[in-house]
């Protein structure tokens, strides 16, 4: 693996443009999906030039709770941060707006943990795009929903408390004043940061609300996300509130769940090239939630009947009740609804990218029916009858197995096999140490960080 491309010229020129910026932020995101970043002053990141920023050996090695995975980690060696200049955006939504920017980083380990650039998120992405543009000649567009619950944590109850209704698309909920200026904030963020942000809305759930990122390509979509998620919850935290993206953010017996879902198309798809690419995901769906619902509270969101993911590995044309819908008047271009923020949706893009193009390399039928109905309305033999035959798993420690069946079955080498028996071994261990946490443990460490 060769050295990521980057471009000095445009740090300067951004510098040249923002005169007023005086850090740097490197982000980039573990296995676990936690933005970690380390703040340099400008002039210390001019000081590199094209040299890569060395820090500890650490970039890879906590659980979500911040506890070593000593399963892979060993403390020797260190790693380096190569960013990408191209991701460099001002930190509108800190301080005055100019005194910060930010540039996401990919990682190239120089240790005893893992060998170098094999589990780097952006990597691993970067490669599975090139090998669907070689291959196949497929190019792909992609833009999210994020989707956050607000929570008020301040003492103006006694004066004038925030009332969240559970409202979809409701004028009602945002008549508050104090919520409004949170979603209007952000909005002007984004824009000003250049990242097409086309609307807000309340979602279904007291204090839910969403703002959808527009298409872009795969890796400035992923970094685009990263940027909305810090803008909202960083701005909402200014305003006395916590923006949660966690996908089970209320306490039991609480129905509000947080999705996370991708919208996703290939470039002039063909009908034929569009179907095995959509059944290359089907037939390890369940294997790949380990990575588009990678927590512990992800599977929170089953069920039929919620207008969230349904039970059941399976599609359907404009239907919100299952795990992908398919955009009508377009091919090859879905909805993939069983996601979420505890995603690196570096690594879930990867994910579906590579079993979408190993149905194309069988050419792989889609034997899974389009439903005449809502599936959960159902009986049991008319869903037999459209060829859905697998039901999505329960929990993260289900989707691993099926993680593991994938990989004994070498669908999914092309990531890597190392890599997929490093992350299956690390989502194992997450899912035994979060689920030892009671409820109350979890929501208050896991609202603050996702």
């Amino acid at each position: 693996m060769d050295e990521p491309k980057r471009s000095l010229t445009h740090l300067t020129e951004f510098l040249d443009v923002n005169p007023h910026v005086e850090f740097l932020r490197y982000q980039w995101l573990d296995i676990g999906n936690v933005l970690r970043l380390i703040v340099l002053t400008k002039k210390h990141g001019l000081s590199l030039g094209d040299k890569p920023l060395k820090i500890s050996c650490m970039a890879f090695a906590c659980l979500p709770d911040s506890s070593f995975n000593f399963s892979t980690f060993a403390p020797s060696g260190y790693d380096e941060l190569y960013p990408d200049w191209h991701s460099l955006r001002l930190c509108t939504y800190l301080d005055n707006g100019r005194t910060h920017a930010s540039v996401m980083c990919s990682v190239k380990e120089q240790s005893r943990n893992f060998p170098a650039w094999k589990r780097d998120p952006r990597t691993l992405l970067r490669n599975a795009l090139q090998l669907a543009e070689e291959n196949w000649r497929m190019n792909f567009l992609v833009g999210f929903e994020l989707e956050f619950l607000l929570i008020d944590n301040t003492n103006r109850s006694a004066s004038r408390p925030v009332e969240f209704l559970n409202q979809f698309y409701s004028a009602a909920a945002l008549r508050d004043d104090r919520v409004l200026s949170v979603l209007e904030e952000c909005m002007r963020s984004l824009l000003k940061a250049g990242i097409e942000a086309t609307h807000f809305h309340s979602e279904s759930g007291k204090g839910m609300f969403e703002i959808p990122t527009g298409p872009l390509r795969a890796i400035e979509a992923v970094d685009a996300l990263i940027y909305l998620k810090e803008a909202v919850q960083t701005i909402a935290k200014r305003h006395g509130f916590t923006a949660t993206c966690y996908p089970k953010p209320t306490a039991s017996p609480s129905s509000i769940a947080v999705g996370g879902h991708v919208h996703f198309s290939i470039d002039n798809a063909g009908l034929e090239m569009a179907d095995s690419f959509l059944a290359g995901i089907l037939d390890v769906l369940p294997a790949l939630c380990a990575f588009s619902m990678a927590g512990f509270d992800s599977y929170h969101r089953l069920g039929g009947l919620r207008g969230t993911i349904g039970t059941w590995v399976g599609w359907g044309t404009e239907d919100k009740d299952v795990a992908i819908r398919k955009i009508s008047g377009r091919v090859g271009y879905w909805e993939i609804r069983c996601a979420d923020q505890t995603a690196n949706m570096y690594y879930t893009l990867a994910a579906w990218i590579t079993a979408g193009c190993a149905g194309v390399a069988k050419q792989k039928s889609l034997r899974w029916k389009d439903p005449p109905a809502l599936v959960a309305m159902m009986s049991p033999l008319q869903i037999i009858e459209l060829g859905w035959d697998t039901q999505l798993p329960t929990t993260l420690v289900n989707a691993v197995d099926a993680l593991e069946a994938a990989i004994e079955s070498h669908a999914l080498d092309n990531l890597g096999v190392d890599f997929l028996k490093m992350y299956a071994g690390f989502k194992k261990l997450e899912a035994k140490k979060i689920g030892e946490m009671t409820e109350e443990d979890r929501l208050k460490l896991f609202l603050n960080i996702y």
